[in-house]
């Protein structure tokens, strides 16, 4: 399994990918999460999204990004995760679009190839929780 290069710079991108997500949620929970709702409220102020839908996003973006990047972390639920944060790229991205923030766009463009490129390489995801619970079965 460790001799299997695909394997091992698998595991080193989902890594990679779920300290990454995790910081994000982790850091923003740490300093609060009210904190990061109402910052985030005020880059989205000139669009057209409705306050209320933002602010209550924003209150929920860092606890998503907690639990996904510590089931990428794990390599638990893997399929699950990878959907649920490509799918988290796309709402970030009409958002950050809204507001016409393209260089943010950018960046969440290259999260979403990420997310894309992982799921399109589960197959290689042996060295995880999900790994092995396949090979217990």
């Amino acid at each position: 399994m460790f001799r299997d290069n695909k394997t091992v710079a698998y595991v080193i991108m989902r890594l990679a990918l779920g300290v990454n997500v995790f910081g994000h949620g982790f850091f923003r929970i740490l300093s609060g999460v009210g904190n990061f709702a109402n910052g985030m409220v005020q880059g989205m102020d000139k669009g057209p999204l409705p306050h209320v839908l933002t602010l209550s996003f924003g209150y929920c973006i860092p606890w998503i990004e907690f639990t996904l990047g510590l089931l990428l972390i794990l390599g638990l639920f893997t399929r699950f995760a990878l959907i649920s944060g490509a799918l988290l790229m796309i709402v970030l991205t009409f958002g950050t679009t809204s507001v016409q923030n393209w260089n943010g766009a950018g960046t969440q463009l290259m999260y979403s190839f990420i997310f894309f490129a992982m799921l399109w390489l589960l197959e290689a995801n042996a060295l995880s929780v999900d790994g092995f619970l396949a090979r217990r079965k």
